[in-house]
């Protein structure tokens, strides 16, 4: 096929993009998906159940780079033997934590610790009887009672260990918690021989936007692209943003070595010196990845908006871009937040894409305020690392208008997908937020009257986004803004993914799903299959059955995975924040009460590092504790919400991932800032 020329922004909107589909009635709407699968005979078959012992082999075990002793093979023999961390107790009795990430810690009486210390990574053996317990039907999870021995300690850790710059920090991270270890050789050979260019044969039924003058903008350190996009003001003054990502269902086929592996993993994790991806880098940095001048294969998301934020035409297809240039986000908020002249004199081409991405960030922006979203402002903490694998520096990390352009653009495909499939009654995946809870709702409310605010919710409990969305802007700018931003969070569930379409409280949201990053979640790469499906053989009543059953345990995977991820990455970069400020220690700094307990207040520094002052290191004081209005109260010293403290820093446990401050002396506080 000729390469076309690139063309200039279009005036008028790009040809192939249909009205939006009638809202009309959806039929079984009240139905799981709208398809009901049947159960022939006495033989019904759970679908979830059965797709999940299809991927057994890799299922929570196949990422986690166990090793293969005989009789762990398949966990089902008396004796099992497993690897993990050992955690142990002042009473003498310890547990021990595998890299299952579904299992519970494992018991060891005192007895059978053997010469086994805190956080030793040692080899167990099983007293249950896994066997007997499958037999009987009982699932193994968190709360089963398990118990075995210590046979071996396979390597004993200490904070020297820790302190080396060989990486022993963060394999002591993944280790504890279960990360996915390296990629099984057949899945690393599926990749190598996974194609690096594509074809004229891949063309055929895409639509070729290689004349489309799209970007890539994300960060700088990155390495894997899924998203690209297109924004012009069209001749009507509506906006029309494409947004584009990688066709990576394309090259990982159901069944495959690769795809075994994915849904295993269901999401890359991503750690302060290095990343664990959830695709081998072939696919995740090569083919799938949308690099600038080579030709990609993606799912695109065309969509149109008026100047109030409001959808009014989209159209879902697959197609070939040529991406014309990447961008990251400092370069972009350097042009058009900083008027950097030599960066835009050197990105000119790129304005009139930028311009109009920027102005309909602020309109989408907008509509999703008047909707009721709620903005949880929570900088990131950056942990900075030098090329001799120490950390340079931590810093918070705020978003900023290129982050929010492409946040932007995102949720507006997102959404258009999510809806597009939930009207056609087509099993998917959707994200899904639930708001408060009943006893987290009078947790919330119990706070919220203490510092002086309004209930929230009605007589019945219902609270909606609004009200929320209220209680946040009445916060801002205040001392427990902070505090109160926290406890709205606490009081709601946590987003998963799920089959059933439920809405997405904190987006305020109808419809919602994860589109954009099936690179790196398993989530997207499973609506991307029902988007393919979808347009390949929409009526296959048999297929759609099996696709119930695939979506479903693609919801329930990855929604696991993704909070063991998030864990692993927290615990993550508080390592590497104790392993920064241990060479800090004695130092003085100025830092803000971010949250007390009976126990002591802590403090979080300008970095976002945060530390703990023990009430045992406070001023000498008879001190109270009131947690309703998170006052530490004293005849002579009180502590409260956004209160200035100088500290010293005083201990790290590296083996705890724990920072110890006490306050400052007073005579190494700088003079202008004591009382």
């Amino acid at each position: 096929m000729t390469r076309k020329k690139r063309s200039q922004a279009p005036k008028t909107k790009p040809e192939g993009l249909f009205k939006r589909e009638q809202q009309g009635k959806t039929g079984q709407a009240d139905k799981k998906h709208g398809h009901k699968p049947k159960a022939h005979g006495k033989h019904k078959r759970n679908h979830t159940e059965s797709y999940n012992e299809r991927h057994g082999r890799r299922h929570n075990e196949g990422a986690q780079g166990r090793r293969a002793y005989p009789a762990a093979k398949d966990g089902r023999n008396p004796g099992l033997l497993l690897e993990g961390y050992f955690m142990t107790s002042r009473k003498g009795f310890g547990f021990v934590r595998t890299r299952n990430a579904e299992w519970p810690d494992i018991f060891i009486a005192e007895r059978n610790v053997g010469d086994a210390r805190q956080y030793d990574h040692v080899l167990v053996r099983l007293f249950t009887d896994i066997e007997e317990y499958r037999k009987r039907g009982r699932k193994i999870d968190k709360e089963t009672r398990m118990e075995g021995t210590i046979l071996q300690v396979l390597h004993h850790v200490d904070e020297v260990d820790l302190q080396a710059q060989d990486g022993a920090d963060m394999q002591m991270v993944m280790w504890q918690l279960g990360a996915p270890g390296e990629f099984p050789q057949a899945v690393l050979d599926e990749a190598k021989a996974a194609p690096q260019t594509v074809s004229e044969e891949e063309l055929f039924g895409r639509r070729d936007c290689r004349s489309l003058p799209l970007v890539t903008i994300d960060g700088v350190d990155s390495r894997d692209f899924d998203d690209a996009v297109f924004c012009t003001r069209l001749e009507s003054g509506n906006y029309f943003l494409s947004v584009h990502i990688a066709d990576v269902a394309h090259y990982v086929q159901m069944g495959s070595e690769m795809e075994q592996e994915a849904f295993a993993r269901a999401t890359s994790v991503y750690l302060p010196d290095r990343v664990l991806p959830m695709l081998p880098k072939e696919l995740s940095n090569g083919i799938c990845s949308l690099n600038a001048g080579v030709d990609r294969l993606t799912l695109a998301c065309d969509m149109e908006f008026t100047p109030r934020g409001r959808l009014v035409d989209y159209d879902i297809y697959p197609a070939v871009i040529n991406v014309a240039k990447r961008l990251d986000y400092d370069t972009v908020n350097a042009i058009l937040l900083d008027h950097d002249r030599k960066l835009t004199a050197e990105n000119r081409d790129m304005l009139p894409l930028l311009k109009p991405l920027a102005a309909l960030q602020r309109i989408l922006e907008k509509m999703r305020t008047r909707r009721g979203a709620l903005n949880f402002d929570f900088p990131e903490v950056k942990v900075k690392m030098a090329e001799n694998g120490r950390v340079a520096e931590v810093v918070k990390r705020h978003s900023r208008l290129a982050e929010k352009m492409i946040e932007q653009a995102m949720l507006a495909a997102n959404e258009t997908v999510a809806e597009h499939f939930r009207r056609k009654q087509i099993p998917f995946v959707y994200r899904v937020h639930e708001g408060p809870k009943e006893e987290k709702l009078f947790n919330l409310n119990a706070a919220l009257l203490a510092f002086g605010y309004n209930e929230l919710g009605d007589a019945e409990g219902n609270v909606s986004p609004r009200e929320v969305q209220n209680l946040l802007k009445q916060a801002a700018g205040r001392p427990e803004d902070e505090f109160m931003q926290l406890m709205a969070l606490r009081s709601m569930s946590h987003a998963e993914y799920s089959p059933d379409c439920s809405g997405h409280f904190g987006l305020a949201a109808k419809y919602y799903c994860h589109f954009t990053s099936p690179i790196r979640r398993y989530a997207d790469l499973a609506v991307h299959r029902a988007i393919k499906h979808d347009l390949a053989q929409p009526d296959d009543s048999l297929k759609v059955r099996k696709m119930s059953a695939y979506m479903a345990a693609a919801a329930q995977q990855s929604s696991v995975r993704e909070r063991l991820a998030e864990e692993i990455e927290r615990e993550a970069v508080k390592m590497k924040c104790c392993l920064y400020m241990q060479e800090h220690l004695g130092e003085i700094f100025a830092g803000k009460v971010a949250g007390m307990t009976a126990g002591g207040v802590f403090v979080a520094l300008e970095n976002g590092i945060e530390g703990r002052v023990g009430v045992d290191d406070l001023p000498p004081d008879e001190y109270n504790y009131i947690a309703e209005t998170m006052l530490m109260q004293g005849k002579a010293h009180c502590f409260t919400l956004g209160d200035v403290l100088w500290i010293q820093v005083a201990r790290v446990d590296l083996l705890e991932r724990r920072i110890d401050f006490v306050p400052a002396p007073a005579d190494r506080i700088p003079a202008a800032s004591r009382d």
